[in-house]
């Protein structure tokens, strides 16, 4: 499938009331499940769920027919007003260049970062991902700052360079991915994009990449107080954009910080992608809400029925 739903629990001081559209496919697939045939081959149910967050006694797991998956999850962008993309693996396609080049400039300055240890690190501010593995490797305290930064340094010249380099064969994650964005734009919904890019090198890729033409706002994590998991950048966004409700905001990545940055902001639909960093599973676990392919596998709103649902009360 290219989308599957999930109930998920919230982090802890962190209480999310769950989309109404999702909770609506739960109740679907459930009497679906009770009206199949024994052995239906398009929907199965492997073992009984023992509940969830919301309250529901749904099926798990559940295998849904392509017919049956576009059915239940058609309406999942409905209730949004503002979606945040990441950049890198969820709208950008660069191939974990980006993590290669900051992994090597690591051990370029002498810290030894396997490929396990990285991994967790996807999504996080680089300067704070350099510090944890030069506390890691001893470095004393007051010789710190000064092995942060020349790293530091050495990463953004070798990152520009792998960018922007004639050369260079980063594009977007999907070639219809503009035709999708102006598709959500029609349909009323803004579009961001926040990442852990510098914000010269966020804007550049903008710029290269034409986001800035279709694009809502963009914000980097060098820009707020701390980078993902906090909700910093999805709160500017949001004041930015004039978006007067979190739960009215989708939050869209494919590393397990972009769903934890989203519960943390209190986005009423957080969405993991398996275009980048992280599997299906530790999405879920992470707690995502929904798992797609790619971002432009979200299902556009109805227009007719997204209007009747923004019109404004009668209030003569």
């Amino acid at each position: 499938d290219a989308l599957s739903a999930s109930p998920s629990s919230s982090p802890p001081g962190f209480r999310l009331a769950p989309p109404a559209m999702l909770r609506a496919s739960v109740q679907l697939l459930r009497s679906t499940a009770r009206a199949a045939p024994r052995g239906s081959r398009s929907l199965s149910a492997a073992s009984a769920g023992s509940g969830d967050a919301w309250g529901l006694q749904a099926p798990s797991p559940l295998i849904l027919s392509p017919g049956m998956t576009e059915r239940v999850t058609r309406g999942v962008l409905e209730n949004i007003d503002l979606m945040v993309c990441d950049m890198a693996g969820t709208t950008v396609q660069e191939g974990g260049l980006v993590y290669k080049t900051l992994q090597e400039s690591m051990r370029q300055g002498g810290l030894e970062v396997s490929d396990e240890d990285m991994h967790p690190w996807h999504g996080a501010k680089k300067e704070a991902v350099i510090e944890h593995f030069a506390r890691k490797a001893g470095i004393p305290e007051a010789e710190l700052e000064v092995n942060i930064e020349k790293i530091a340094e050495n990463f953004m010249n070798s990152i520009d360079e792998a960018y922007f380099d004639e050369a260079s064969t980063i594009g977007h994650i999907d070639v219809g991915l503009f035709g999708y964005f102006a598709q959500l734009r029609r349909a009323g919904i803004k579009i961001a994009l926040d990442t852990g890019y510098p914000p010269h090198i966020q804007e550049g890729l903008v710029k290269r990449l034409g986001f800035d033409k279709i694009v809502d706002g963009y914000i980097s994590s060098y820009q707020v107080a701390e980078g993902r998991p906090y909700p910093y950048m999805v709160h500017q966004l949001m004041e930015r954009l004039r978006i007067e409700n979190v739960r009215r905001v989708c939050k869209v990545g494919d590393s397990c910080r972009d769903v934890e940055e989203g519960l943390n902001a209190g986005c009423g639909l957080v969405v993991g992608v398996l275009s980048g960093a992280d599997s299906k599973e530790a999405l879920m676990a992470a707690g995502a809400h929904v798992v797609a392919n790619c971002v432009t596998d979200l299902p556009v709103p109805r227009g007719p029925a997204r209007q009747a649902k923004l019109r404004l009360p009668d209030l003569s």
